[in-house]
């Protein structure tokens, strides 16, 4: 019995004397003096480190229609197919011979995980056009991802039998909707021609002739439905302008003769060139003219210094209404537009301060006239 007490007592003291796991843990002095090891490492990096390389991407392109002619509008469906569930920035890059590209930022659709589709809107001005390159970048998070290039085959670019005057548009219907020609200065007129188009693009609408200007001042619509506002600057001994569009539906030119008729009126809202002008404007001047004669009369008759008053008030407003224009200053550098509208074509821009004569206003443009007797229309903060 003594002796399982002296077992038990050696036991427990045995357990007291041995360290606590705290203190087994090694200190930060033990830390420090433990040194690098010198092992080599003999192991791929890239078993390590391995790039994921997307999987190819893949592009394709077709065309509905089997044949086209010059000048008229065609389109190519893409579809791009990713093989991954991510958003891409879409990026289409093309090298084009003789092919104007409408729409060249086309908005891309998910049709599906890692499918894209959108459509670009050519026009071809020969029958040699091409397109040599057709490459899509994709990016993601502004870096660059990944990117494909093909060779699109194109519907068959057919050529249409030479004319003078083809204005290198094809379509179905081309209408003019209006036209207004004015003086635009000594020797030349303006002339602006409002165009509707029916299954044709105008973008490369030109008249041939030999005109000082020409171009559309406005365009809008679709890549095939069109309407927009072409101008001419011609010599003043230009009295008539005339073109011929290709019409593909039956094979055949359509001529359009057009008249020059100078007209002293604004070619966009209507405003006579001398505003003071009309026939309102002599019914009035007849009634100032009459009440200036009464006036004098009863003054004659009656000796009335009131009358005379009046009569004489009369005839200063009557030569302050009959002043066509008024005078002010135009700025350095300042824009002259052919029409009132921030995306008009302009057509001169002043190198120094001068003095010109207002005609009219327009929401935030004058009509004036300018020192070398052009009319334009310029922003008012311009006028001084």
């Amino acid at each position: 019995m003594l002796r399982a007490i002296f077992i038990l007592i050696a036991i427990i003291s045995v357990g007291i004397s041995q360290p606590t796991p705290f203190e087994s843990r090694i200190t930060n002095e033990q830390m420090q003096g433990i040194a690098d090891t010198d092992e080599i490492i003999d192991i791929d990096p890239s078993l390590i480190y391995q790039n994921i390389d997307p999987v190819e991407l893949n592009l394709s392109s077709q065309s509905k229609d089997k044949s086209i002619y010059i000048y008229e509008p065609f389109s190519l469906n893409l579809t791009a197919k990713t093989d991954k569930v991510l958003d891409f920035d879409m990026n289409l890059t093309m090298r084009l011979n003789n092919i104007t590209w409408l729409n060249p930022k086309p908005l891309w659709s998910k049709k599906s995980a890692g499918v894209y589709e959108t459509t670009i809107w050519l026009l071809a001005s020969s029958s040699q056009s091409s397109i040599e390159s057709l490459t899509l970048t994709l990016n993601r998070n502004g870096m660059f991802f990944q990117n494909k290039t093909i060779k699109p085959d194109l519907p068959l670019i057919k050529s249409i039998e030479s004319k003078e005057n083809f204005a290198n548009f094809v379509g179905e219907d081309l209408k003019i909707e209006m036209i207004k020609s004015s003086k635009f200065n000594e020797y030349s007129n303006l002339t602006t021609i409002e165009l509707i188009s029916k299954n044709g693009n105008l973008t490369l609408f030109n008249i041939p002739g030999e005109f000082q200007k020409q171009g559309f001042d406005s365009l809008k619509g679709d890549f095939k439905n069109q309407n927009g506002i072409y101008f001419i600057i011609s010599d003043n001994n230009i009295t008539d302008i005339n073109f011929s569009y290709y019409n593909p539906i039956y094979n055949i030119f359509n001529d359009i003769n057009l008249t020059i008729n100078v007209q002293d009126s604004d070619l966009s809202t209507q405003v006579p060139l001398n505003p003071k002008e009309g026939e309102f404007k002599l019914y009035k001047d007849l009634s100032i003219y009459f009440a200036i004669i009464i006036f004098l009369a009863i003054f004659i008759w009656k000796k009335s210094y009131y009358s005379l008053i009046i009569a004489i008030a009369f005839i200063a407003y009557s030569l302050y209404d009959n002043k066509p224009f008024s005078d002010a200053k135009l700025k350095t550098d300042t824009k002259v537009r052919i029409l009132p509208t921030s995306n008009s074509t302009i057509f001169a821009i002043t190198t120094k301060e001068q003095d010109v004569k207002i005609i009219t206003k327009k929401d935030n443009y004058t009509k004036v006239i300018l020192q070398n007797q052009t009319i334009g229309w310029v922003e008012n903060e311009n006028i001084k």
